[in-house]
């Protein structure tokens, strides 16, 4: 499929239909709406714990340039420019509103130019002041659901710990596949813990999650399944690079942490970079300091503030934090926070908007992308045909020389591409919303190279 301008794409971009009948719709008028008016409420917490004047002072000055920001966006006010913080990416953002949506308003704009846009205006918001400019305006929801979830955060670590034991042990290609497909989908189906959509998850969900995974059950819940030629490619990789492409933080995290795991304890990779957002990015969305916390907790659950743990699963946890430690302090392990993942460009604009992270990619010898933010920014954000192949959309990340991609999203959003037909429509028949459900997931493979 051939390039094409972020407003002028082949097929209708997501927007809120003015009669309220679709996904994008509600996002703008109520769910996203409420993130912000949490993100307020929130600060406004930390504003009346501080014991600096000057800090409160301030503290309510940026309140109201939050409060400002909710007035624009319930009452379709334009997208105005953002202020620039320093952080590197503001003359790019607004040049690409400018090029691309200058006068377009919160209800005419795409779904993907308002919804990141927002959350780039918020850190701006903080990244300006004197007093804020470290305050992660998500940070204390992100660790105060972990903490909350540490039992099902010990089972899980229990279990992937021994089927990287059974791993080691064995010399079993059948079994070395089980493995792998356990940890993959473990992986997929974390992404169901988004706090942009699921803000209230508990301990007794995320249990009741990981026990469909390691079931089988959700298998048929997986739209498009790629697993068994991701395990071909896999295969192929013998103490290799793996990139993954992080979305949330949390039980998500982890999720994608012990994926990375168990490709180094089988032998796969010798190399995994992580790929965080360098600010506070869609509510749970990884940073380089929530990679960090995750660690450290496990290393140290109680310090963490982690209580209630039978003392076999707090052993669990210290010797696979420690572990963890020693592959990011040796360099196994990286985690870098390029400033592309939360700027304003689809990801099939990274060989030319971002050539040196692009040449990056190229060199491992597989790249995955998490989540429903990071699938929509690969494939845009489009009314596709269900039945577009994966490979297509993507465009020029499927080109000659490009490195294998798989994309593990649990789909929160009604855009997918890839499915067959008679699939989507059996699905569609189950329930209407399967697309932004956040039940129902997809694993697709770019197999890449060629050359």
């Amino acid at each position: 499929m051939g390039e094409f301008a972020p407003n002028n794409t082949p097929f209708p971009p997501l927007t809120a239909a003015r009669d309220g009948s679709n996904f994008t719709y509600t996002s703008l008028h109520d769910r996203v709406p409420h993130i912000l008016t949490d993100v307020i409420n929130d600060f406004y917490a930390a504003i009346q714990a501080s014991q600096d004047a000057a800090a409160v002072a301030e503290g309510k000055q940026l309140t109201a340039q939050l409060s400002q920001l909710k007035h624009e966006m319930v009452t379709d006010k334009p997208l105005a420019a953002l202020a620039d913080d320093g952080v590197g990416d503001i003359a790019q953002w607004n040049s690409w509103l400018a090029r691309y949506f200058a006068g377009a308003s919160w209800y005419s704009a795409p779904f993907l130019a308002w919804e990141p846009y927002m959350y780039r205006r918020i850190a701006t918001v903080f990244g300006r002041s004197a007093h804020w400019r470290a305050y992660d305006f998500f940070a204390a929801r992100k660790r105060d659901t972990f903490r909350a979830s540490m039992a099902a955060v010990a089972k899980l670590c229990a279990r992937v710990d021994a089927v990287v034991r059974e791993t080691r042990a064995t010399d079993s290609l059948v079994k070395r596949h089980l493995a792998f497909v356990e940890v993959l989908q473990a992986s997929l189906w974390g992404n169901q813990t988004d706090l942009s959509m699921f803000p209230d998850l508990s301990n007794e969900r995320l249990e009741e999650m990981q026990a469909r995974i390691s079931s089988g059950e959700n298998s048929d819940r997986i739209a498009a399944n790629d697993t068994d030629r991701v395990w071909e490619v896999v295969q192929g990789v013998r103490a290799g690079r793996v990139d993954i492409v992080l979305d949330n933080a949390g039980f998500e995290l982890l999720q994608d942490v012990l994926l990375a795991h168990w490709l180094v304890a089988a032998g796969v990779a010798a190399q995994v970079v992580f790929h965080a957002k360098r600010i506070p990015w869609y509510v749970s969305d990884v940073t380089g300091r929530d990679f960090d916390w995750l660690v450290a907790t496990l290393q140290d659950p109680q310090a963490a503030g982690a209580s209630g743990l039978a003392a076999a699963d707090a052993a669990v946890l210290r010797a696979l934090g420690g572990q963890w430690r020693r592959l990011l302090d040796s360099g196994v392990w990286r985690v870098q926070d390029e400033l592309f993942w939360t700027g304003p460009l689809g990801f099939r604009y990274l060989p030319t908007a971002a050539p040196d992270l692009w040449a990056d990619l190229c060199a491992s010898d597989l790249v995955i992308f998490k989540g429903d933010l990071n699938y929509r920014k690969l494939i845009y954000d489009l009314h596709w045909p269900v039945s577009t192949p994966f490979v297509d959309a993507i465009g020029p990340l499927a080109a000659d020389g490009a490195p294998p991609i798989v994309a593990l999203r649990t789909a929160k959003c009604d855009t997918i591409v890839g499915v067959d037909p008679a699939r989507a429509k059996e699905l569609f028949a189950v329930r209407s919303d399967w697309m932004y459900s956040g039940e129902y997931g997809v694993i697709q493979l770019s197999p890449g190279r060629r050359r």
